[in-house]
């Protein structure tokens, strides 16, 4: 081979490594790029299955139920968290809410009313009878406004009061306003999905389990959102058996000062055999539901 034609040949193939590495360079940047305006411009997460999900709120509660395009939120957290429920809600695509429930007029549960009722149409918001409560109600007067000048309106619970949210029907299966306390004055909410039964009991003590075990209220559930964050005064054991859930929710603050869930709550639990998750140690926890089975799905 000539002199000529092996500088040539080298040449050649100078070029084609020269292309190859330019074209994998420009495939890095392409990707890397790509990465970047998914991260500045993604579009919202679209649901398609129906579910639960307890928001990790702190020392508080706010539980969002999703199904068929609907969605529902129970109790908004305290107001420092009301920008971290906001988000939540947006990353999964809702821009407005079909029902906003407040179990009782406690900061814990409520106090984020003002700002997600500013931020997100509420079609219908439901609480409690406020001329029974002992507690300052100017944040909730001010989001039954915000509600009603969105085109919303204002309900107060009232026992067999019955709502339909995609595939879940929701039930006011227990409010009793007449109690002293206001965690006992909790509206008792029941959502049904195909074969499957929630039970979400604000903070409701012994008081109000007892008086819905006399009642003959249909509190069997296969999921059971533990009253008042586990506190050693709710979820007695004639309760939980009268219930009989196989999975549970407790939502509370990390290192909280009330030592939320109590230790007692928690051995009964796991001597009823009832799984258990807590917002402190799992972060959002999300309740998957189809035919077969829900599918429990932890932050942590």
């Amino acid at each position: 081979m000539s002199r000529e034609l092996r500088k040539y040949k080298n040449m050649v193939v100078a070029i084609i490594a020269a292309a190859i590495l330019i074209l994998t360079l420009i495939g890095h940047i392409t990707d890397a790029f790509d990465d970047i305006k998914s991260y500045l411009f993604k579009k919202p997460i679209e649901n398609k299955n129906s579910y639960v999900e307890m928001l990790d709120v702190g020392q508080g509660d706010s539980i969002l139920l999703f199904s068929g395009g609907k969605a529902a939120l129970i109790d908004t957290g305290i107001k420092s968290y009301a920008d971290e429920v906001a988000d939540t809600l947006k990353t999964k695509g809702i821009k407005k809410l079909d029902y906003m429930i407040i179990s009782h007029n406690h900061n814990d549960h409520m106090g984020g009313i003002v700002p997600l009722t500013e931020e997100f149409a509420v079609k219908t918001l439901i609480i409690p009878d406020l001329s029974k409560t002992d507690e300052r109600t100017d944040k909730m007067q001010t989001a039954i406004s915000n509600v009603k000048n969105n085109g919303g309106k204002s309900v107060t619970a009232k026992k067999g009061m019955n709502y339909t949210l995609g595939d879940f029907n929701l039930t006011v299966i227990g409010c009793y306003y007449d109690e002293d306390d206001e965690n006992d004055r909790s509206i008792i909410i029941s959502a049904k999905i195909g074969k499957w039964k929630f039970l979400f009991t604000g903070d409701a003590q012994e008081p109000t389990e007892r008086r819905l075990i006399e009642d003959g209220a249909d509190i069997k559930c296969d999921v059971l959102k533990v009253g008042h964050h586990g506190s050693m005064y709710g979820t007695s054991e004639e309760f939980l058996k009268a219930c009989s859930p196989t999975l549970a929710m407790i939502s509370c603050g990390r290192g909280n000062r009330y030592s939320h869930p109590h230790d007692i709550v928690l051995l009964r639990l796991k001597e009823a055999g009832v799984q258990f998750n807590r917002t402190d140690l799992n972060g959002n926890t999300t309740y998957i539901i189809d035919e077969k089975e829900i599918k429990v799905n932890t932050q942590k």
